[in-house]
């Protein structure tokens, strides 16, 4: 598995440096360039660029590039201002939208090596968000084409980031960790882009345990006999439908503290394929549903991060994979199912499946690792992308110190969340009849009282929260930092949680 993204080297500026365009970033206000530090440039490239700043047509935009043919004596091939600021508010959030703008102009302008002037950086923290923004961009899934190799859209215009002597060191370690958590993120989203007769629950098991070997992770894998000792009966109602059973995967960082250190347990809904099951989608809905695994692909990439930045805390991956299949075997509305933690659950939709994965997941995590806090991510509900859109996903939880830091990674990394109540009168929606709960309510409130089906699962005694990812996990139009497709959001979000 080779993740297409571009790749980073850090460097001071020396006479046999080259690129094919020296990209320069800059703040504007007011329809003027606040003037780059250039020490260290050569005279003759220092009045080219100058000469840019002064004939600056004054936009505002974020990623707003101008840019000059340089002659064929300079050792780069163009010079480009490119607009890290926003109304004049230079924040991480624009140097990283900026650099991803800055890559896709690269790409279309058939660029295959560039630098960036690290100079222009206040600190190593904003040369680290356009290392981040550049990697992101980059990202192509090109695996299945036929001419990935000679495809322009796949050509990586890799990045060398130029500095002073003093601050190289800083910004190198900003920059490779950078780009490291920019790998997390594509391969979160390399594996959301595998279609479903690629990556079912058997195979992505044995993807993961590759990954695992790959990143110096623990893994082990469910099968749905060991499921079964497990008295999995929510979760395995979903999967066994399907040719391809069910499959509960465990990845595990062990950190500084090791096997007896207490947890944070992430845990992820892999739907590898969802047609609605018995209360089947529109035929139009299901070829998009091999990205209802992207809850679990978050988690995927987040435990490689993990290992790739170091990360001192041990944490545990839990992802729940199945296939929501239509078959003789699979399970209807109108079954009554008894989960793991002895909870019985009647089903009024198979298309709420993700909670009935996600059940027996968070109740074995929890009995198992006695976590310290547990995150759960799932693309769980479309009533949660009506309320909030794609421009942030939902957060429930009953416990407000994990709330608030989850919270504020949101605001620190861009991937916005916001919170919705988990109040107890929510709980009469889901009250079983002739079972305990229900699987679904309502359609008045479907996010909470989903997430209010999760709670039944997870004790008093556990901090949890639930992020419902359904709107932000994908994308129909490109972004600054992501093309059409699998977002990866979760993965940088959990990691700045993780360094909290």
């Amino acid at each position: 598995m080779k993740i297409e993204m571009p790749t980073v080297d850090c460097k001071t500026l020396t006479p046999r440096i080259g690129a094919d365009v020296l990209l320069i970033p800059v703040r504007v206000k007011k329809g003027k360039i606040a003037p780059p530090s250039l020490s260290g440039i050569d005279s003759r490239l220092k009045s080219r660029i100058n000469e840019l700043v002064e004939r600056y047509h004054g936009s505002e935009s974020v990623g707003a590039i101008e840019s000059q043919v340089l002659p064929l004596s300079s050792k780069f091939g163009r010079a480009a201002l490119v607009c890290i600021t926003k109304e004049g508010d230079s924040g991480i959030a624009h140097v990283r939208n900026a650099a991803g703008l800055a890559y896709d102009w690269c790409r279309k302008t058939r660029v295959r090596r560039a630098a960036v002037w690290g100079e222009s950086f206040d600190t190593a923290a904003e040369a680290a968000a356009w290392v981040e923004g550049y990697c992101l961009s980059g990202f192509r899934f090109v695996e299945l084409r036929e001419k990935k190799a000679t495809d322009a859209n796949a050509a990586s215009a890799n990045l060398t980031l130029l500095t002073s002597a003093k601050t190289l060191s800083a910004t190198r370690k900003a920059a490779t960790n950078a780009a490291k958590l920019a790998e997390a993120v594509n391969l979160a989203r390399h594996l959301g882009h595998l279609p479903p007769n690629i990556v079912h629950p058997e195979a992505l098991a044995r993807m993961c345990q590759s990954i695992a070997k790959k990143y110096r992770l623990k893994c082990t894998v469910f099968d749905h006999k060991r499921m079964e000792r497990e008295k999995f009966g929510a979760f395995l109602a979903v999967g066994m439908g399907s040719s391809s059973k069910p499959r509960m995967i465990i990845l595990e960082h062990a950190g500084k503290g090791g096997a007896k250190s207490k947890p944070i347990v992430f845990v992820g809904k892999a739907v590898t394929l969802d047609t609605g099951g018995y209360s089947i989608k529109p035929a139009a809905s299901i070829p998009d549903m091999k990205y209802d695994k992207q809850g679990g692909m978050a988690v995927v990439g987040a435990l490689a991060a993990c290992s790739l930045l170091g990360v001192k805390q041990r944490v545990i991956g839990v992802i729940g994979a199945a296939e929501n299949m239509i078959s003789g075997d699979a399970y209807r509305p109108g079954d009554i199912i008894r989960a793991s933690n002895g909870r019985t659950i009647e089903v009024l939709n198979t298309d709420a499946e993700g909670r009935l994965v996600l059940a027996d997941c968070l109740h074995y995590a929890e009995k198992t690792f006695k976590p310290s806090a547990m995150i759960d991510l799932a693309t769980l509900t479309g009533a949660c992308e009506v309320a909030l859109g794609h421009e942030c996903a939902g957060l429930m939880s009953r416990n407000d110190k994990l709330a608030n830091a989850l919270l504020a990674s949101g605001e620190a990394t861009d991937e916005l969340l916001w919170r919705l109540p988990l109040w107890p009168i929510y709980r009469e929606q889901i009250a079983g009849t002739d079972s305990d709960v229900k699987n679904i309510g309502s359609r008045a409130g479907g996010a909470i009282t989903a997430a209010t089906f999760l709670q039944e699962f997870v004790t008093d005694k556990t901090p949890w929260a639930h992020l419902d990812i359904a709107g932000t996990a994908t994308t129909d139009k490109a972004l600054p930092t992501s093309p059409i497709g699998a977002t990866g959001f979760g993965v940088r979000l959990l990691m700045d949680y993780l360094g909290r």
